[in-house]
């Protein structure tokens, strides 16, 4: 059991799993809320549950080819990830992540809405005041350590299967994948269904390369009044906000940089070049916890080493993350804060800066 620190870094981490609106495909503004209602009720989970299915064995395989063209020129990543045999353990943990999206509970009408508000939820704004205080808290995950003791042994057996040959670029091939996997499913779901499975999915694309469990598990560790715990209950709210900056910034710097996805600000490459922004934090701030950097030049680095270049990623771009990262956390702390930082902060850019070799 974690302590009250511990717990607020949790609830933390639990607080990212919100709808994000930007990662939708379906770009409507209006959202009928008794239809939301009927989805999220025993009989409503279980269609979405099992058009999911449906797309599953349909895209996941898709998504898999997708990969293995991106990949395709590094034999032993299409040798170590045979992308059929992948497909399968995705199907496998997306299927266990709605069975337990299955068993919450539905949506009900707040209890202090008057009849003439009633009236007006045909057509909510998704944008507005009543959908942000009254549907998106009801449509967050189940508890992240519920998520992650539940899927968590689906994700090692994936890990055992594909990830323990020592070549990480399998891990770059494998986010990948799901990835590829969550946007077809999303493409063909109607916009409820993609706001109440939007959490879910990203819950599980972080699980596979975000070690954000680790992070809680080495706060439980910390002694109470530790300002490194303090440290990171503060910073890890505005991670996501923190690597948007960082990936606007980069399109800015970089406007013609090109990898084997695409270009920076194409919707797919955004989304992955955010997520990556977070690992980067996430390690970070496991190095904090520890008081080591062994995260970063054991997992991280070696990981960045084998998949950025492979798929063309210029390796200046990935050193100025760290320098960017310092950046950000200025507007975020105060000098004594990144003074405490500045170590491991140092530490992280001359790792990344021994690099020479690329």
């Amino acid at each position: 059991m974690y302590d009250i620190n511990a717990n607020n870094l949790v609830n933390a981490w639990q607080a990212r799993y919100i709808t994000d609106f930007s990662t939708l495909s379906v770009k409507e503004e209006q959202i009928n809320f008794y239809e939301l209602m009927k989805l999220t009720s025993s009989k409503g989970r279980e269609k979405t549950a099992r058009e999911v299915q449906r797309l599953l064995n349909l895209k996941c395989e898709v998504a898999g080819i997708r990969s293995n063209i991106i990949f395709s020129y590094i034999p032993n990543i299409v040798n170590l990830a045979d992308y059929k045999h992948l497909s399968q353990y995705i199907q496998m943990i997306y299927h266990h992540l709605m069975e337990i999206y299955k068993q919450q509970p539905p949506l009900s009408l707040p209890a202090s809405l008057s009849n003439t508000e009633k009236s007006f939820l045909g057509a909510v704004n998704i944008s507005g005041d009543f959908f942000k205080q009254w549907v998106m808290p009801t449509v967050r995950l189940p508890t992240v350590q519920q998520l992650s003791r539940e899927l968590q042994p689906k994700i090692e057996q994936l890990r055992i299967e594909h990830l323990s040959t020592g070549d990480r670029r399998a891990i770059g091939f494998v986010s990948t994948q799901f990835h590829f996997s969550t946007r077809f499913i999303f493409n063909q779901l109607q916009l409820s269904e993609q706001i109440l499975l939007s959490p879910y999915f990203k819950f599980v694309e972080e699980q596979v390369c975000i070690p954000w469990q680790r992070v809680c598990d080495a706060a439980a560790k910390q002694t109470p009044g530790s300002w490194k715990l303090a440290l990171v209950q503060q910073m890890l709210p505005a991670s996501r906000e923190i690597a948007v900056n960082i990936h606007r910034r980069a399109c800015q710097m970089y406007p013609n940089h090109r990898s084997r996805r695409g270009n920076l600000d194409e919707p797919g490459v955004k989304a992955s070049s955010i997520r990556d922004i977070e690992m980067f934090q996430a390690y970070l701030w496991l190095c904090v916890l520890e008081d080591s950097m062994a995260a970063v030049e054991k997992e991280l680095l070696p990981l960045c080493v084998l998949v950025f270049p492979s798929i063309d990623v210029d390796w200046e771009l990935v050193k100025k993350i760290v320098p960017f990262l310092v950046d950000e956390f200025w507007v975020h702390m105060s000098q004594e804060q990144m003074l405490l930082l500045q170590t491991y902060t140092n530490a992280m850019q001359q790792l990344f800066c021994d690099v020479s070799h690329l």
